[in-house]
């Protein structure tokens, strides 16, 4: 019995031990992998069988579960919700993948800008403002380039249409305000300078942006970060980012053919793009984590167009300001009867008024290659070579000191030519800790070099000695700006070891940049003297670099920064950023942000921002000089540099760095399942901005004392930090999507409300300071005006979206506020101020599918031919019919095209 006994008992024991190994053994593993496109989606939340877990930063999760049928439940800010039902089987191991769709009623989904955390969000889910706009809305505008697309589609960005270049502004502040990412990544700026031609056009003063330079067809998406950004990516992003993400796709090729020209007949535009990208195979990993090489370039052409009056003035003989009303007219009849002596006709001195013929090329290569199952990786590079080809105003015969008669007896239009070659490359490595912390490295080149040229002109000095057999063409100079940059950073969600937060996302790094800046000489003739009885240089020496102005300077910019972003729960998001910089030139800064997202309930969220910034004076406004013909190739003006004798001579010190402040708050509120608004208001104070200073006048004599070893140099200029300027403004954005039946609906209103200003006293030193003698004063009644109205203070854009099958219709009315120039002649009380009213223009499009692979698109632009005011006052006029500056959407009128889109 007790044998028997004990046998029952280990028999019992036994039984209970494998009945309870072969329950544990038949559990069901579960596991997957979370998606958008070719993107993992990191922090998804999955819910199954009662638990709930978070995607690792491969998009990957696992759970352990006892047999039976399941729902499994898949949610990620900005995407649908999934829901699909899971059979598990008792010892099964199943493997499930999902891709999400993106959820159009919550906004578009955003990448990195604005954080770098690993979670992808939506715009509306962000606690500062985010644009996000796709390829697609990009091509909707059919506009040339990205600068007026993105005219078109963001209120709160702004371009001026210059000579040379379209630079973008955003809230109303300059365009060295304004940081340019690709991928992610610091992007050069230009090395052309807006000195001011025409005076009044968007950021006067500083260094531009090139947006242009990237291929169109290479562009996924562009983002646009409204708000200061400082403490996340350095200096320059002050205003903002704006963060161009390129193409990864792979498959079916993609062209788009565009062609087009104005209602006058002239300003012809071709277009034409293309994209194809490759799968990369590395045969050690799975099909999902394989590699791609993508290709585009493009091809642009821009004719030029006439938009001009009959030329007001005189052509052989001057009539000086303050001149009798009979003497006036007895001198007009003069010259009247000695251009129909000579065979003239007028029309030959404006018909070329208006913008300048360009043709832009450009190429990337963009590609990512795994090298493991935790390593990839990257490289971009994009090329572009912009070619402008344009006259100049028309220097008369009786402008003597400027003309040499015996080349030109009827005086000449001088014919200018710019090249910009535009080169970046970018290489990466990332890698993912057996931690799960993410490990990025960095380095990239790019380089912008401009070269300009001119023809059909002289060197009026050279009359004297060479006559008739003076030059005529000549190469002004070239400018060169350079930036390496090398970024390292770590990232890690610390979220999966503190179970009490859904994200905790920690990331550091550290950036080291080396920019250089170069001058080049232009030929000896393009700014040399030979005679003082005549102006020497090239007319009108745009850009001009004479032998003293060559320059060849270095800095190095070190940083460390520290980005926290914290999400306790569904409804709160906080991210903390700090950077410090070190500029070998003008020491360190320490700049701060905190932003904060708070969701009241899904319909309704608060979000705001406080940080504080600073931008360095670029290199080029240290170093650039140059000299210029003004005010219609009468005078000469000279910009000296920082370091020049000329600026020491007024007294100007070494320029300092500009530091602001910036706060932001708004809204977020889902009005209902279709319809959702933003509204954010804004406000900036930036200290010591550096500006170009007013002009100064030589026939002052203290002035003349100064340029005395310059006498060519009629008006003097420079940069100084020399004001304190407040922006607030007020964006709102309302879009609501709607899905019925076959058509989809889409309508967006957005606009924005701005308003530059000055405070405090306008900085000046002792020998300015009786501003009574003075033509000017550091900063005057010209660049104020320039600074506070040449950009619109409104800007509202209200555009629909209807598709059904495989017709579409596009309509877009946008809506330029009021704007404003002023400009002071010889006697400083004769102001010449001239207002433009705001304009609205419309756009409208239909678009025809007949096969899967083409899309026909016809449509115009401006189609009621909406112009600008033209000036009142003859000498703000000088031929043109419309103003060259503070015109913002241009004077070309109306616009007509077909474009078509191919797939293969």
């Amino acid at each position: 019995m007790r044998r028997t006994s004990g046998y029952t008992i280990v028999l019992l024991f036994m039984a209970i031990f494998f009945t309870n190994g072969i329950s544990f053994s038949q559990d069901a593993i579960i596991t997957g992998k979370v998606r958008y496109g070719n993107e993992v989606l990191h922090a998804a939340t999955i819910s199954l069988g009662g638990q709930t877990k978070l995607t690792d930063g491969n998009g990957a999760f696992t759970f352990s579960i006892k047999p039976g049928t399941y729902k499994i439940i898949i949610t990620h800010a900005g995407y649908k919700k999934i829901e699909h039902t899971i059979i598990a089987g008792a010892g099964s191991t199943k493997n499930v993948e999902f891709d999400m769709i993106p959820n159009e009623q919550l906004g578009e989904v955003v990448v990195e800008v604005g954080s770098r955390s690993l979670v992808h969000r939506s715009n509306l889910n962000t606690p500062v403002p985010v644009d996000v706009f796709s390829s697609d809305k990009l091509v909707q505008t059919a506009q040339l380039g990205l600068v007026q697309a993105l005219n078109y589609l963001a209120p709160s960005l702004n371009t001026g249409k210059q000579e040379f270049n379209e630079p973008v502004t955003l809230r109303g502040l300059a365009p060295d305000l304004l940081l340019i990412l690709v991928n992610e990544t610091r992007r050069h700026s230009a090395a052309y300078m807006n000195n001011g031609i025409p005076k009044s056009s968007a950021g006067r003063g500083s260094v531009n942006n090139d947006l242009n330079a990237i291929p169109f067809s290479a562009i996924e998406k562009v983002e646009i970060l409204r708000d200061g950004a400082t403490a996340q990516y350095g200096s320059d992003a002050i205003a903002g980012v704006v963060n161009i993400e390129l193409k990864k796709s792979i498959g079916k090729a993609s062209f788009q053919l565009h062609t087009g020209q104005s209602y006058e007949g002239d300003g012809e535009k071709f277009q034409l793009g293309g994209y194809k990208g490759f799968s990369l195979k590395n045969k050690k990993l799975s099909d999902d984590r394989q590699g791609f090489l993508s290709f585009a370039a493009d091809l642009r052409y821009q004719g030029p167009t006439t938009r001009a009056g009959e030329y007001p003035g005189t052509v052989f003989f001057d009539i000086p300001l303050g001149t009798r009303t009979d003497d006036s007219i007895r001198i007009k009849a003069q010259d009247d009867s000695a251009i129909y002596a000579n065979g003239i006709d007028k029309k030959e001195f404006t018909k070329y008024n208006g913008i300048n013929k360009v043709i832009n090329s450009g190429f990337m290569v963009n590609g990512g290659y795994p090298i493991s199952k935790r390593s990839k990786l990257s490289l971009t590079s994009m090329v572009n070579h912009k070619r402008n080809e344009g006259p100049g105003s028309y220097r008369f015969p009786k402008t003597t000191r400027q003309v040499n008669t015996e080349l030109f007896p009827n005086g000449f239009r001088p014919l200018y030519k710019e090249t910009n070659l535009d080169f970046s490359i970018l290489t990466g490595f990332e890698t993912e800790t057996r931690k799960r912390g993410h490990l990025k490295l960095n380095s990239s080149f790019g380089t912008n070099i401009d070269n300009i040229f001119l023809s059909n002109s002289n060197n009026a000095s050279q009359q004297y000695t060479l006559g008739k057999n003076a030059p005529t063409a000549f190469y002004l100079g070239k400018l060169v700006y350079k930036l390496f940059l090398n970024n390292i950073s770590f990232i890690k969600d610390f979220a999966t070891e503190n179970t009490k937060l859904k994200t905790c996302n920690l990331a550091v790094g550290a950036e080291l940049r080396l920019e250089n800046y170069q001058t080049h000489a232009g030929d000896e003739a393009s700014w040399k003297n030979y005679d003082t009885r005549k102006a020497g240089g090239s007319q009108p020496s745009i850009g001009s670099v004479s032998a003293d102005n060559v320059v060849n300077k270095n800095r190095t910019v070190s940083a460390a920064y520290i980005d926290l972003e914290i999400e306790p729960s569904d409804r709160l998001l906080m991210d903390l950023a700090g950077r410090y910089e070190y500029y070998s030139d003008f020491g360190g800064n320490i700049a701060g942000k905190l932003a904060a997202r708070y969701k009241f309930s899904d319909k309704f969220s608060l979000r705001g921002a406080i940080s504080n910034g600073f931008r360095a004076p670029s290199i080029q406004q240290r170093f650039f000089e140059g000299t210029e013909s003004y005010r219609g190739a009468a005078e000469i003006r000279g910009i000296f540099s920082n370091s020049s004798p000329v600026t020491k001579a007024f007294n100007i010190p070494s320029l300092e760095a500009e530091r602001s402040i910036n706060l932001s708050g708004g809204f977020i509120s889902k009005l209902s399942n279709n319809i959702s608004l933003t509204v954010d208001a804004y406000w900036i104070q930036i200290k010591n901005r550096v500006v170009l200073s007013g002009v100064f006048d030589r026939t002052n004599p203290d002035i003349a004392a100064i340029v005395g070893n310059y006498p060519d140099i009629d008006f003097v200029q420079f940069y100084v930090n020399a004001i304190n300027t407040r922006t607030r403004g007020i964006d709102a954005v309302l879009n609501g999507r709607w899905k019925i039946k076959n058509t989809r609906l889409e309508l967006i209103l957005a606009g924005s409300f701005n308003r530059n200003s000055i405070f405090g006293p306008i900085k000046t030193t002792a020998p300015i300071s009786d501003t009574s003698r003075y033509r000017n004063t550091l900063f005057g009644v010209e660049e104020r005006t320039t600074l506070e109205n040449d950009q619109p203070r409104k800007k509202i854009i209200f555009s629909g979206t209807i598709s059904k099958g495989r017709f579409g219709f596009v309509f877009r009315n946008t809506l330029f506020g009021n704007t404003a120039t002023a400009t002071i002649v010889r006697n400083p009380t004769d102001t010449l101020y001239q207002f433009f009213s705001s304009k609205i223009l419309t756009d409208i499009s239909f678009n025809y599918t007949p096969k899967s692979w083409l899309t026909i698109t016809v449509g115009a632009n401006n189609i009621f031919d909406v112009y600008p005011d033209r000036p009142k006052n003859p000498r703000n006029q000088l031929g043109n019919l419309y103003s060259a500056g503070a015109t913002p959407f241009g004077s070309n009128g109306g616009y007509y095209y077909v474009a078509m889109s191919f797939k293969f």
